[in-house]
Formats: structure tokens, sequence, C-alpha cells
């Protein structure tokens, strides 16, 4: 097995055994807006979500584009066990090599270790409300220093996949999964700051939503 294969596969193995094991509850998660907010709406009034429960195109749209990036996320797996699929992706390059394939294995590595700081970092110091949101604003360790690792630990992933398979398709993959996050994200940052006010508001200034704010941690 070459080195890209076997950290394609530990990614998803480290993936599931996430979900599994260290899952971090979010008020803009499909499962929590189709299933928990949707069974109890007259308790949801206030949910991030609720302009997305009152409309059937937002909902339609938010279901495709999950199941859009789930399937896309998916590809390379389907490549380690059918390698003529990537003949279907609309290559725009050749599979990668030298560097290419270093840079992949970085992102892979990099994604998983800042997903896996901010989960058990979540799960160690917050309690989650019924549908999702945080009880209270964590700002401590990684969230100290970006307001969405796990999202950005996932767009290193979706990123590290791309540039395995560099092809049409698993750009589009990416361009949606960029898009669909920062929807997310967006809900989110509604609930956050209607239940934590200014506080909220001081981290937003003091700490990038993707990014370090270097002259911030002097």
């Amino acid at each position: 097995m070459e080195s890209l294969t076997f950290f394609i596969l530990a990614t998803y193995t480290a993936q599931i055994i996430q979900v599994c094991f260290l899952t971090v509850p979010s008020a803009g998660s499909t499962i929590e807006i189709l299933f928990k907010v949707k069974k109890d709406p007259a308790g949801a009034v206030q949910h991030p979500s609720a302009a997305v429960i009152r409309s059937r195109i937002k909902m339609t749209v938010l279901i495709t584009a999950t199941l859009a990036v789930a399937a896309a996320s998916l590809i390379p797996l389907a490549a380690v066990v059918y390698p003529p699929i990537i003949k279907l992706l609309a290559p725009l390059t050749a599979k990668p090599a030298g560097m290419m394939k270093t840079a992949c294995i970085a992102l892979l590595v990099a994604g998983n270790v800042l997903i896996y700081a901010a989960a058990v970092s979540l799960r160690t110091h917050v309690r989650f409300h019924a549908f999702g949101e945080a009880a209270r604003l964590h700002t401590a360790g990684i969230y100290g220093c970006v307001r969405n690792p796990i999202t950005v630990g996932l767009t290193l992933i979706y990123t590290g996949f791309f540039l395995a398979l560099p092809s049409a398709v698993m750009l589009a993959g990416l361009i949606l999964f960029l898009l669909n996050s920062a929807y997310r994200i967006r809900m989110e940052e509604t609930y956050l700051q209607s239940a934590f006010g200014e506080q909220y508001a001081q981290y937003r200034r003091q700490v990038g939503k993707y990014f370090p704010k270097l002259w911030q941690m002097r």
C-alpha cells in the first residue's frame, strides 16, 4: 500500500471514530435541524435554523447540499477500492506525485489533528442544549486561536482529497462544501450572538473566523 492511500484510509477511519465517539453537537447540523428541531418546532422558535424549517425550498437545498457534500467526500474511498472510477471524475492533471503527494498527506494529517483537538476541547468544557446550541461560550485552547477549527480541519481534509484526485468533480465538491459550511456557520453565529451578546462580539473581534489574528495574540 502506497503512503497516500494509507493516509486516505486512515483519514476515513479517524473521522468515523470521531463521529462515533467524539461527536460535537451543532446548531447548524442537518441532524439537529431535520430531526430534533423539526420534531419540536414550538421549542425551536429561537433556533438559528428557523428560517430553514419554514421554507420548503431552503430545506430542500440544505438536504441536497448535505448529500452532495457527503457523496463527494466518499469519492477518494471509492477510488481506492475501484481505481478506474478516476476516469469518470474529469481529471484536471495526472495522479499526484512528489511534492503534491506530500502536500496531500500533510493536509490530511493537519485536518484530522485540528478536528480532534477541537472536538476534545468542546466535549471537555462545554455542555449543549437539546438542539445543539452551546450552553456557554468556549474561548480557550484551540478556540482561542480560531473560531471554527472543526470547519478549518474539514476544509484541510477536503483540500487534501482534491489534491489526491485533482478533478472537476472533486473541485465542485470542495466548492460546495465551502459554501455549505459558510451557511451553517452563519446560522451558528446568529445563535451565539443572540445568546452571548457582547461577550461573543468581543470574541469575534479578537479571534479570527478561519485564521488566527496574529496581531491580537501578541
